[in-house]
């Protein structure tokens, strides 16, 4: 009854809830359900769980225990990556599984405040690792000195900065950056929804996620422009020609280690260089060093390099009289080749760095771009955000944190063999038991 003695019936609490306008309300998707639905979700759910929690562990546990990890700074921010993500898996999606399958939240003010400001946090600190480890590679690229200069004081004064960072946005709204219907939203509408004020949503949103994305897409593109140069510098230096004038004297330097036999082939490795000499005076040359783990010519030019018919080559210094330009030209021929097969070498490391890096940028785009769209549109609309799109973007951004692990140790072999000796180790113990 209000003070004009006019009579007020208010609704339970499940007929309000029915009727509210609210604008995050998941009760509609999930009205309904089947059985079958609800077992496919939570088993989606789980798996995803399990994904994050095992694949971050296996990374702790391969720095822990392996001692070429440990003595590598740049390993530590993968650590402590695998430590924020961890922690999404342990307290994060559990929660968040459990609201999503009770379609609403039952746990009280205090565990949402809690719930929030960790999900919040370790998110955060989670994309704020990517963007440290995108400079970390930057730097060891671009600045020769930086090896040097990586040391475990300066990868945890970048981590002290990055958790610092995450504390700070995670625990605003407890401090009073909270919206007027925060209150509302957990105790009568059941939902538990981060602070909607819109100075709080653009300073979290920016400092979250908009600035790393772009740092992140700058920084792996000046990666992949200076990965590029360095290719052609390398190719550059181990493939130098030079021809002028005619050549009256033609002499095969072949260093041979090991007993390697005297016809070259696709799979030998030889340092050989070849000196074109009385060039109308001067002298010139074609030098072709050594490339680690490269054949002398590519897999579709599977044969010797034959002057006349006939192979010429010894394990010795021998001089080939070459008045004849058909052996001129052979050699000049065996030169590029092999350049053109160095060539093609640069050109696979190329496209292999160029698909590692559209990985890594692409997977931290598609799993938490949906995600910050729909938390900065929110506040400013005011509207009835669609529960599945809410769900969805939720989801895709808890999924990053199962596939980092994944994504930044498949492409290190250090990691891999790691791993496969913690699986051995596992396998041991449960033969033993």
């Amino acid at each position: 009854m209000d003070n004009n003695g006019t009579i007020m019936v208010v609704p339970p609490i499940d007929e309000a809830l029915s009727i509210t306008t609210n604008m995050t309300s998941s009760g509609d998707f999930f009205h309904g359900r089947s059985l079958p639905e609800t077992i496919s979700i939570g088993f989606l759910l789980g798996m995803l769980i399990l994904a994050c929690i095992i694949g971050n562990l296996f990374v702790i546990l391969a720095v822990l225990l392996e001692r070429e990890l440990r003595c590598r700074p740049q390993n530590y921010l993968i650590f402590s990556l695998a430590v924020a993500d961890l922690l999404v898996g342990l307290i994060v999606t559990p929660i968040g599984a459990l609201t999503t399958m009770r379609r609403s939240w039952r746990l009280g003010e205090t565990v949402c405040d809690f719930w929030i400001s960790v999900d919040v946090l370790v998110c955060t600190s989670s994309i704020l690792h990517l963007v440290a480890i995108a400079l970390d590679r930057y730097w060891s690229i671009t600045d020769i000195t930086y090896v040097q200069m990586r040391t475990n004081k300066r990868i945890f004064f970048m981590l002290a900065i990055i958790w610092a960072t995450s504390f700070v946005i995670s625990v605003a709204p407890i401090f009073g950056w909270k919206d007027e219907d925060f209150y509302n939203r957990v105790n009568i509408q059941f939902v538990c929804l981060i602070s909607q004020r819109k100075s709080y949503q653009v300073f979290s949103t920016a400092t979250a996620f908009y600035i790393p994305l772009i740092a992140i897409i700058c920084i792996y593109y000046k990666i992949m422009r200076a990965a590029k140069r360095r290719f052609r510098r390398e190719r550059d230096r181990k493939t130098v020609y030079r021809r002028e004038g005619s050549t009256k004297t033609v002499l095969i330097k072949p260093k041979i280690s090991g007993n390697m036999p005297s016809t070259a082939s696709a799979s030998e490795h030889v340092n050989t260089t070849v000196y074109l000499s009385k060039f109308n005076g001067k002298q010139g040359g074609i030098e072709v060093k050594k490339l680690e783990s490269t054949p002398i010519i590519g897999d579709d030019e599977r044969s010797a390099v034959e002057c006349n018919g006939s192979s010429q080559s010894d394990k010795h210094d021998s001089a080939i009289s070459a008045s004849h330009p058909q052996k001129t030209e052979c050699l000049l021929k065996f030169a590029r080749l092999r350049r053109r097969g160095k060539e093609s070498i640069e050109m696979k490391r190329e496209r292999k760095a160029w698909r590692t890096l559209a990985i890594i940028t692409g997977t931290f785009v598609a799993c938490w771009t949906p995600f910050f769209l729909v938390s900065l549109y929110r506040p400013f609309c005011e509207c009835r955000i669609p529960a599945l799109i809410e769900i969805i973007t939720n989801w895709l951004g808890y999924l990053n944190s199962a596939v980092n692990p994944i994504i930044y140790t498949v492409f290190s072999l250090d990691f891999r063999t790691a791993f496969k000796r913690i699986l051995k180790r596992l396998f041991m113990l449960k033969r033993v038991r």
